[in-house]
This record gives C-alpha cells, sequence and structure tokens, in this order.
C-alpha cells in the first residue's frame, strides 16, 4: 500500500497581506511557523519514508519544521511549485484589478486558456502538477510519503484525486495552511481517501484565527 499524507505551507506574510505568491517567496509568519509546528506534532508518530517538497521556501520551510526529528530526506520537485502567476506575483487582488482590469476578468473568465502575463494558465498548471504527482507516487511505491506544496498545487492534486474539472473560483477554494490530508493507493492504483484539509492539531490555537 502507498501511503500519501499532503499539507499546504504555512501561512506566510503575503498570505497575510492578501498578495499573489506564486513562484515567488514570502517568509512564514510566526503563526505560520507554530502551525508547522503543530503539524510536527501531530505527524510525530507516523514513520515517514520520504518527505516530498515544493522548492519554494514557504513549503520547504514548513517541511523542515514538519520533520521534527525525524531522520528522513526532503526530496525537492520543481513540479509541485504554485501556478505561476508572472507579472501578478507581488500584487494585491486590489491593485491588480485597478491595474489589469480587462485581462483579468478575461483570466477569471477562462483561466483554463488564458495565461497569467508570463506565467501559466490553469491547464497547463494542472498537468504539471499532476505529472509530477503521479512520477511521486510511481517512485515511492508501497512507502509512505509526506508532499509539502502549496494551496493551489494540492487543489489540482485534489481535482485528480476525486476526478473532478477545477473550476473557475479555484484560487478560492482551497485547504488550510498545515492542514492535513491522507489518502491511500493500492497496487491498481486505486485511491482511496482517507481524510482531507483536517486540521484538529490546529484547534485550540491562535493559528486558525
Amino acid at each position: 500500500m502507498t501511503k500519501i499524507y499532503l499539507t499546504r505551507h504555512g501561512e506566510t506574510v503575503w498570505n497575510r497581506q492578501r498578495r499573489f505568491q506564486g513562484h515567488k517567496n514570502s517568509e512564514l509568519t510566526d503563526k505560520g511557523i507554530l502551525a508547522a509546528e503543530l503539524l510536527a506534532d501531530r505527524i510525530e508518530d507516523i514513520e515517514l519514508d520520504y518527505i516530498v517538497s515544493s522548492p519554494l521556501l514557504r513549503a520547504y520551510n514548513t517541511a523542515e519544521i514538519a520533520r521534527g526529528n525525524k531522520d528522513v530526506q526532503i526530496i525537492k520537485y520543481d513540479g509541485l511549485k504554485e501556478i505561476n502567476l508572472g507579472e501578478f506575483e507581488g500584487m494585491s487582488y486590489v491593485d491588480i484589478k485597478s491595474k489589469h482590469t480587462e485581462l483579468l476578468a478575461e483570466i477569471e473568465k477562462d483561466p483554463f486558456n488564458n495565461r497569467y502575463p508570463n506565467g501559466e494558465n490553469l491547464q497547463e498548471f494542472y498537468k504539471r502538477v499532476v505529472k509530477v504527482f503521479t512520477e511521486v507516487v510511481d517512485k515511492h511505491r508501497n512507502k509512505t510519503t509526506l508532499i509539502v506544496a502549496h494551496g493551489g498545487t494540492l487543489k489540482c492534486i485534489e481535482a485528480y484525486i476525486r476526478k473532478f474539472k477545477l473550476s473557475s473560483d479555484w484560487m478560492g477554494n482551497v485547504v488550510k495552511n498545515c492542514s492535513l490530508s491522507y489518502i491511500e493507493i493500492d497496487e491498481n492504483n486505486e485511491i482511496k481517501e482517507i481524510f482531507y484539509n483536517d486540521t484538529k492539531h490546529l484547534e485550540g490555537s491562535a493559528v486558525l484565527n
């Protein structure tokens, strides 16, 4: 049985400021660091064979914290990066809507075929993520792996495992920072979802506020 845990990076400064991050880096906030530490406590007794992470610092730093005292290698996969938002990265939605009104409207109407300026469209992003996800599954067959990535990346994986098409409002409907999801994949590649977007390890703290 192949066991896959999935989590999203901790809260970042740009998350708090509601800025588009994409491929750019933004530091974890104190809240984000605390959430990663609580995640480490949650998975302390899970015997992981590998941790697989996006190379973007907000994900990789979360992976380092979540690893805790485990002697486990963290493997970087470029394909797990967030969607490339091109020229929109670092900007707030309000600023984008003000400065790129028509372009933003086109993208929001059809994000599958309209690329972010000098970035990706949703179709390209989905194909990239699914490709690397299936590679990770095949490479770590019958192992237990934690994937640390991004809201959009995990939304693509969710669409793949639940077999639904992403909707145009996909970006506003992603898993919580440092939530935990768990799936099992048998020898016939049948995927069983055990739990998804679980935040019980974060409850009772300031992390969810």
